[in-house]
């Protein structure tokens, strides 16, 4: 049974839509208990891990201040929304259990927004358009700061959001389109084909470009040219007499390293999928129950890992973490206070010497330290979507990093 549909189907896989008539969705849930149990899990945590970042952001200041942190917080945001998509569609979790709206006007909007599966790959695909703004904008920071200040500024990185948004739920589209109620069903919710078997081909096609192969090009290409920039860079350093710019530029090399790793194990956790559901368009093969449960398993798993990389990679995280579950917004220790939160970042801005080691200054990269508040801002952007063996790999780096 093919209920659960693929977010790169049309939108279930296109192997259904080229049977001739309606494809019927009334048949077992398959995955079993276990894997009710796991989704229940990843949803949860998605819902309370993203859910503390997401204060974190709205509570500093800084961050709602700065392009990049604006697109993080909306990356919590959508993340949090993916845990709480999961556990309202029927598919997922309740399954038989589910309360389904009686026949007319509203069991037809519960399928085309809920029952067709649009909420949680739509934030799959808003995630995707962030991530891929988000590696633009640190290719900008550190190739071109000087047009980095013209370009993202807070008006431009706030408008993109709601872009991004847009552009999201446009590419699902098909799920509204094709979705309808069905009497007498369990589940009610079941799919029609609109279009011809070949201009669903061609359709299949084009959503496929849009919704993964043109923001994985970009983040790919964005983050080369990052990591070819700092590598000319270093070499320049390490012919000059300047340590403290040698030493950034050096931090700088290790956190685009990281990012390269990240990124493989993003493009690791999201090629299989694509992969399995592109042969099996085109070649018109049955599908595996297993396999495609297993790659969209993966998929759903990055809604729900970015908090416990904020928390075991970065302090000033962990220590915003630790503040929201005491109930206040700084710790009693003394290093804590040395050195400073993100709460006492943004309300103690008039301490020049505290400040001095947590700001970045884009007008003058080279003249300034790398603090680990930049060591978060370029890591969290790709440590969403890695697998447990890169995050080994990103600790160690961490660890090897040199941060003041």
């Amino acid at each position: 049974m093919i209920y659960l549909t693929n977010f790169t189907v049309i939108p279930t896989n296109i192997t259904q839509l080229l049977l001739p008539g309606n494809y019927s969705s009334s048949h077992d849930y398959y995955g079993g208990l276990v894997t009710q149990i796991v989704l229940g899990i990843i949803a949860v945590l998605s819902i309370v891990g993203n859910m503390f970042v997401f204060v974190v952001f709205l509570y500093s200041p800084r961050l709602k201040n700065l392009s990049h942190g604006i697109l993080i917080g909306n990356l919590a945001l959508v993340d949090m929304l993916t845990g709480v998509s999961i556990i309202i569609t029927p598919a997922y979790i309740i399954r038989e259990n589910y309360h389904h709206p009686p026949p007319g006007i509203g069991g037809s909007i519960f399928c085309k927004i809920i029952g067709s599966e649009l909420m949680p790959f739509s934030f799959g695909f808003i995630s995707m358009y962030t991530l891929a703004v988000l590696s633009l904008e640190r290719r900008y920071a550190i190739v071109r700061p000087m047009l980095h200040r013209r370009y993202f500024t807070i008006q431009r990185s706030k408008f993109v959001v709601v872009l991004v948004w847009i552009l999201g739920i446009a590419v699902n589209i098909t799920n509204i389109l094709q979705s309808y109620y069905q009497e007498n069903a369990n589940p009610p919710c079941d799919w029609r084909l609109l279009v011809g078997p070949q201009f669903s081909m061609a359709l299949y096609g084009i959503l496929l470009f849009l919704r993964v192969v043109f923001p994985m090009v970009c983040v790919i290409v964005c983050y080369y040219d990052i990591l070819r920039y700092i590598r000319q860079k270093v070499r320049n350093l390490l012919r000059s007499i300047d340590k403290t710019e040698s030493a950034a530029y050096r931090i700088k090399s290790k956190i685009t390293l990281t990012c390269a790793i990240t990124s493989l194990a993003f493009l690791i956790c999201w090629l299989p999928n694509q992969a399995y559901f592109t042969y099996i368009s085109f070649h018109a093969s049955k599908i595996n129950d297993d396999l495609h449960l297993t790659t969209k398993l993966l998929i759903f798993f990055n809604s729900c890992i970015n908090p416990f990389i904020y928390a075991s990679t970065n302090l000033y995280y962990r220590r915003e973490f630790v503040a929201i579950f005491h109930l206040k917004w700084q710790f009693c220790c003394a290093d804590c206070h040395r050195q400073g939160s993100i709460w006492n970042f943004s309300r103690d801005s008039h301490h020049k010497s505290d400040n001095d080691e947590l700001k970045l200054s884009m007008d003058n990269i080279t003249n300034k330290e790398i603090t680990e508040i930049d060591c978060m801002i370029m890591v969290s952007t790709w440590n969403r979507s890695f697998m447990p063996f890169s995050l080994i790999g990103i600790f160690v780096i961490l660890k090897s990093t040199p941060v003041q």
